[in-house]
């Protein structure tokens, strides 16, 4: 037992062992223990890996820690800003987080950000320093020196209050931000913008303010900066608090701080510059590597077509990233894989249930590159989406009209003779009980032109199920698509299948475009 001496005299207190063996042999199972269980999230993540992104996952963390280790030692002090560069469907939004859950399981703090959910925002500062927000949240719970210098950092990029107004500026400014609306007019000049503010305030209330503040953002920043257009002490304020909070949690958490940003080509042109330009300007900060996520041609191209045709995007997106890595272009067939893995399977009947090796050949058949390919299953995924019936949609008769459409634009059932049906198949090979191999083919022409030769009668179908050959992989195929539909039921014999609806179907789906083919046609 130690003795501490309590005012002028003396208590005999029972020793405390912060650090005794067993405590800390206690805390080391349950850091071990988080650990594991964080590690298995994440390799149970990759396991849904379908273009092998968890190597490009690999190599791209090791090689930023490894360059935040030499900036360090060079006393290089700025962020770090890396595009990732992939065509829509490569995997770009899977990949990032599963790069963000890798880092997380190696001790980094990792803020995520959406541009394209928060492109509503009038500036994209306040979606960043949200993200960043939450990911110090953790580490702000208790009052402390992590605390303080985040707060400061808030502080100092602007309060939210300019855009609230009157009394409920002068009360909730001071309460929530700490800074009075007369210090900041004073710094500021708002005049102009008073009446826009008194204006705001009647029409959003109280309540929204209250929301609002409690964010502790806004785009008071811009007012700030033009406050000091002549010098630019109050971004260097701004980044010298923000590299403090960020030093601040180096005892908790593995440096560097990484921040991910997805979606940034589907963004507005406009919103997609001023976060970039954000980036540049108040975010190039020590500590901080940037990992954006994007398909850099279009993004290029909409920037270019937002500011005019002489305006040189490739040129301008070079200035923001200092590597940009390209995804290795999947093959059709992992690219099929991926994409066939978000449509209604339950909805869809295949050839041997083989739903992406069909497509896969099809579009092998028919010549299409992955661009061609995407819009192809978009098509199948809207049209089958719309499918009314408890009976699966045959995808040998869908993925023709589907294709037949991409290459024409008309909804019309294609000639079983058209060239690339004749060449679309499915090779399987058959040992017989001599072991001997032999190959069989199985030909997507001969299902598709038995299928339309009789799926406008069921009296023909019924017909023709009871005179097939089942032997012909064709045929056998055919009876299993359309037989359920008049099979132990009651049915009109001159009606014809519920198959012929796909033709309606594609139609309709056709003129469906997705939001990357609605920017296309802007």
């Amino acid at each position: 037992m130690h003795t501490m001496r309590l005012g002028g005299g003396s208590k005999r207190l029972p020793t405390v062992f912060t650090t005794s063996p067993y405590c800390s042999e206690s805390l080391h199972l349950r850091r071990s223990s988080k650990l594991k269980a964080s590690n298995e999230m994440t390799n149970e993540y990759w396991k849904h890996d379908r273009l092998d992104r968890r190597r490009d996952a690999d190599f791209l963390y090791n090689f930023l820690a490894g360059q935040h280790a030499k900036r360090k030692a060079r006393g290089h002090k700025a962020s770090y800003v890396l595009n990732v560069d992939a065509d829509w469907g490569g995997g770009k939004s899977f990949f990032l987080e599963g790069l963000a859950l890798e880092m997380e399981d190696k001790g980094h703090l990792v803020a995520r950000i959406n541009a394209w959910k928060d492109d509503h925002a009038s500036d994209p500062y306040v979606a960043i320093m949200a993200a960043i927000d939450r990911a110090f949240a953790p580490f702000v719970a208790k009052a402390g020196a992590i605390e303080r210098a985040w707060n400061a950092t808030k502080q100092s990029g602007g309060p939210i209050a300019l855009r609230i107004g009157g009394a409920i500026v002068k009360g909730l400014a001071k309460k929530h931000v700490g800074i009075d609306f007369e210090d900041l007019a004073a710094l500021v000049d708002v005049e102009n913008e008073l009446g826009d503010i008194a204006e705001t305030a009647v029409s959003e209330g109280a309540g929204a303010a209250t929301k609002e503040l409690d964010k502790l953002f806004d785009s008071s920043l811009e007012a700030l900066i033009k406050g000091f257009q002549k010098t630019d002490r109050a971004m260097v304020d701004f980044r010298t608090k923000l590299a403090n909070a960020i030093s601040s949690i180096e005892g908790k958490k593995t440096a560097p701080f990484f921040i991910l940003v997805d979606e940034l080509d589907r963004c507005r042109p406009t919103y997609a510059v001023a976060l970039l330009e954000r980036v540049k300007h108040l975010f190039d900060v020590d500590g901080i590597i940037f990992v954006f996520a994007t398909n850099s041609d279009q993004l290029q191209h909409s920037i270019s077509g937002a500011y005019g045709p002489n305006f040189n995007g490739f040129r301008y997106l070079k200035r923001f990233f200092d590597r940009t890595y390209v995804f290795e272009r999947p093959t059709i067939d992992r690219l099929v894989e991926n994409l066939v893995a978000q449509l209604p399977k339950s909805k869809l009947k295949a050839p041997d249930d083989a739903l992406a090796e069909t497509i896969a050949r099809g579009c092998d058949a028919f010549g299409f590159d992955l661009r061609a390919v995407e819009h192809v299953v978009d098509m199948i995924d809207c049209a089958v989406t719309a499918w009314p019936h408890d009976l699966p949609a045959d995808i040998v008769l869908l993925f023709a009209l589907c294709a037949h459409f991409y290459q024409t634009g008309k909804a019309e059932w294609p000639s079983s003779n058209n060239e690339a049906i004749r060449r679309w198949q499915l090779r399987r090979m058959e040992y017989n009980y001599e072991g001997r191999r032999s190959e069989m083919t199985i030909s997507m022409r001969e299902i598709y032109s038995y299928e339309c030769s009789i799926f406008n009668s069921m009296e023909e179908i019924m017909g023709e199920s009871r005179r097939a050959n089942r032997d012909d992989p064709a045929i056998e195929y055919v009876s299993r698509v359309l037989t359920p539909e008049w099979s132990g039921k009651t049915v009109n014999r001159s009606q014809p299948s519920i198959q012929t609806e796909l033709l309606g179907l594609v139609a309709n789906a056709g003129r469906m475009l997705s939001r990357d083919e609605q920017r296309e046609h802007q």
